[in-house]
């Protein structure tokens, strides 16, 4: 099973730093998550708020791990790069402020107390978008960051922040008048370690399919398909994917 334990308290924020070692070393100001620099400079409309890169620290206990077991670090949001730093080594940068990523941290964080620290950037720049827009570019750890702990048998969490599953509805409207329309849906799955298959269930219909080169694809075909229907009939189906001694 997943356990996720929330980081949201005990972090010191740090303005100004020129680099990971300076920003350890500065006494910093206390906070919790989530986070802005530009909460009071970013409301006047004068577009004239701080942007740079500032720093956020914690102390990191490392988890207990049984045998297989990976620890990730998962932040929902961080505006508008981050690198993220383990004892002062560097191990992730990610580029764009609305999307989740994830660091592996099982070989880095070793020790009962380790350093974490992450540098965000919210500078005008050339390469990440959006670029320009009618609203504040607010920087910071402005969503939850947590860590992650999952089975040696886990759906990827390295696939586009996302977790590991991509379901494709196909709808086929009906030709004749009184008739139902039909759907095809397609699951496809990213899964590590060593589990050989997956079960996917969509309208309670299972299927055991083969992983692959840790991915794998079921299709399923429903007749007479509830459509969802805005307010008025807002229907879901739902699809469930379980791995062999896993996720």
């Amino acid at each position: 099973m997943r356990q996720a334990i929330e980081l949201n308290k005990n972090w010191i924020f740090v303005k100004h730093a020129e680099n990971v070692t300076e920003a350890a070393a500065v006494q910093g100001e206390k906070i919790s998550l989530p986070h802005t620099w530009n909460a009071a400079d970013g409301q006047d409309g004068g577009n004239d708020y701080y942007r740079g890169t500032c720093w956020y620290r914690c102390m990191l206990e490392r988890p207990q791990l049984n045998a297989g077991q990976k620890v990730y670090l998962e932040f929902d949001g961080a505006a508008m790069t981050a690198e993220v730093y383990i004892n002062e080594e560097k191990l992730a940068r990610h580029e764009g402020g609305y999307s989740r990523f994830r660091v592996d941290i099982t070989e880095h964080a070793t020790g009962k107390d380790n350093r974490l620290a992450v540098a965000v950037d919210n500078s005008d720049n050339g390469s990440i978008y959006p670029q320009k827009a009618d609203f504040t570019f607010y920087g910071g750890l402005y969503r939850m960051v947590r860590l992650v702990i999952v089975p040696e048998n886990h759906f990827t969490m390295n696939y586009c922040g996302g977790d590991g599953i991509k379901v494709t509805p196909k709808v086929t409207l009906a030709e004749k008048a009184g008739e139902q329309p039909s759907a095809s849906v397609t699951v496809e799955i990213w899964a590590e370690g060593s589990a050989k298959q997956v079960a996917v269930t969509v309208a309670e219909e299972t299927k055991r399919i083969p992983v692959q080169d840790g991915y794998a694809r079921a299709e399923f075909i429903l007749e007479n398909v509830h459509l969802w229907d805005g307010v008025d009939d807002p229907y879901l189906y739902s699809a469930k994917a379980e791995l062999e001694g896993g996720d």
